[in-house]
Order: structure tokens, then sequence, then C-alpha cells
């Protein structure tokens, strides 16, 4: 069988000219429309992503500029308070806060721990500009006369307390004496003082788990009465501190409003 071989075509053999001759070099090319817009958009890009990066950041710090400032649970929704430090404390029996409802020496002691609790002005403070911010119209006093009031709610709710214990106390003391007359405000007052206290108890909703009380009255009985757990508490102290640092001055002797927080 023969052998198959390749032949070399060439130009002339073909009859057709050469397209380009080997020692001729083409020109520059005239550039396109395309490749134009292409040349702009690879100058472009960089510089356009910077700039769409910092579009959105801007939009994103906007955004969290107008949000509120986080606040610690219990704290004040305009910031108008800082947040406190938190401790953790064991709840105690203590009995200074209770009297032994029989002697007004004892009852006259136990209204003075109540007292000693309370800072000086009483945590109320003024708010000039409180149209800005998310707050219910401010008190009025004679005493504080062109200040815009607010009472610290904890300070609020000690008073209240304050306020069931010697009505308490005043009833017991009335029984013990056959003295059955009833003033309908003071009812009134501690009905708000309940309302008042159960709200702030659901509001802040402490979640510590308390365990069997050590009580010898609850020594066979299955029962808790809140002391020996461990609770996380606001720093109370830094709290009062603020209230004073703050407070309202008014009169000879700067007292606080205590007496009108619910008139």
């Amino acid at each position: 069988m023969p052998a198959f071989n390749y032949a070399k075509v060439s130009g002339e053999s073909s009859g057709d000219s050469p397209l380009l001759d080997s020692d001729t070099h083409p020109g520059p090319s005239r550039p396109t429309a395309r490749s134009k817009i292409t040349k702009i958009v690879r100058i472009l890009r960089w510089p356009t992503v910077f700039l769409l990066l910092f579009a959105i950041l801007s939009c994103v710090l906007s955004i969290l500029n107008r949000q509120p400032a986080s606040s610690q649970l219990g704290g004040e929704l305009n910031s108008l308070l800082p947040n406190f430090s938190k401790q953790q404390k064991i709840f105690r029996e203590d009995h200074r806060f209770s009297s032994d409802h029989k002697t007004s020496q004892s009852i006259n002691a136990t209204k003075q721990h109540w007292l000693d609790l309370m800072p000086r002005g009483d945590g109320f403070i003024d708010v000039p500009e409180y149209k800005s911010y998310t707050l219910p119209p401010p008190m009025h006093y004679p005493e504080t006369p062109g200040q815009e009031v607010y009472a610290i709610a904890l300070f609020h709710q000690l008073h209240c307390l304050m306020s069931i214990s010697g009505f308490m106390d005043k009833l017991v003391m009335q029984i013990r004496q056959r003295d059955f007359t009833l003033s309908e405000g003071e009812v009134d007052h501690n009905d708000h003082c309940f309302n008042y206290l159960r709200n702030a108890i659901m509001c802040c909703g402490d979640t510590t788990l308390e365990g069997q009380s050590q009580a010898p009255m609850f020594k066979d009985t299955p029962a808790t009465d809140g002391n020996g757990a461990v609770h996380i508490c606001r720093n109370y102290d830094e709290i009062a501190a603020w209230a004073v640092q703050h407070k309202l001055e008014f009169g000879s002797k700067g007292h606080g409003l205590g007496k009108h927080h619910h008139e």
C-alpha cells in the first residue's frame, strides 16, 4: 500500500495572493466605542464601589443614631439617668423595717429606718427640656418655681412601702385601743400603693430561684421566705448618690418633696 504524503500547498500553486507579507506588521487599530466604555468602567470601578460603601455606612449610622440608647432593665427610657452597675445580693431577715406594733417607741424607730433609706431630696429631679423626651407631663410645686419636677420611681416605690408600713402600725394600735375610726383617704392611698407596687414588681420580673426556708417555723414544712438566694441587683447606693447629686434645692434647709409623692 502506498504511503500517504502531505503535500505542501503554496500560494503560488493555488493561484491565491498572500494576505499579509511576512515582513509587514498591522498598524494600531482605532478604538471602538465599546472599548472606550470598557476602559472608563475599569477606571471608575473601585471609586464607585468605595462611594457606594460609604453611602451604605452613612445610612446605617444615621439609622443607629435615631435609635434610643440601650437601657438597663428598670432603667430610664431617655437615658436621662446613667446605667448603674449590678451586684449580687443575698436577701436576709431584717427586723429594722417592721415594728413590734405595740409601742410608739418601736413604731417611731421603724419609721426612721424607712426614712433613712431615702436620699436627700427624696428622689425628685428637674428636667428642663422635658418636651424633647418621651415623658409624661411634669409636676409643678410652689416650693420649686420654674422647675419641671419628676420623681425617680425607685424612691416613690419605697415611699409607698413606708406608707403601708405606717398605716398598718396605726391600724393595729387603734384596734388594740378599741378605736375603729378609719380615714378613707389613707385607705385610698394604700389602694394606690398596692396597685403601683404590683406594677413595679411585675415590671422588673425578678426570676431568682428561691429554696427552702431555714427559719425554725418552717423546719418541717416545705416553704420559702425568700431568704438565702443570690439576687442580681442594681446598685442602690449608686442610684441614691446620683439622686442626691441631682436633687432639687428649695427652702432654707433644702428638704425634699417626700410628702408630695401622692399629692
